[in-house]
């Protein structure tokens, strides 16, 4: 009879599942935004400015955000992206230095989500 090899890197826990089932979940109800969705969301909420004077506040030497590399990360992220995770670091970021607190924003990603539409139930 031949030897059964496993191989403790492929087992995944109970633990584990239940935080991939808990990133899904997350995911299915917070769903990544096209650009359109994201800048929509945050014109119509009127943060627009706020994200843009954060980005450009990470590039003046006389800002207390001065941050070269992070400006260029996230005025790259911001412009260029092809969608918008709702958990990202940059994202995260923004709505803390613009002041956008967590429920707040998940409500603004749902909304963008639908488009300015209801959710369906």
């Amino acid at each position: 009879m031949g030897t059964i090899v496993i191989d403790p890197a492929r087992i995944v826990t109970a633990a584990e599942k239940a935080a991939r089932a808990a990133a899904e979940a997350r995911r299915a109800e917070f769903p990544d935004l096209e650009p359109d969705q994201f800048w929509f969301v945050l014109r119509v909420s009127g943060h627009d400015q706020d994200v843009l004077g954060w980005v450009a506040s990470l590039n003046d030497p006389a800002s207390p955000n001065y941050d070269p590399v992070l400006w260029a990360y996230a005025s790259s992220k911001f412009e260029r992206a092809k969608y918008f995770e709702r958990d990202h670091p940059l994202v995260l970021s923004a709505a803390q230095a613009i002041g956008i607190p967590d429920l707040q924003l998940d409500d603004l990603w749902r909304y963008g989500a639908t488009g300015g539409q209801p959710a369906q139930a």
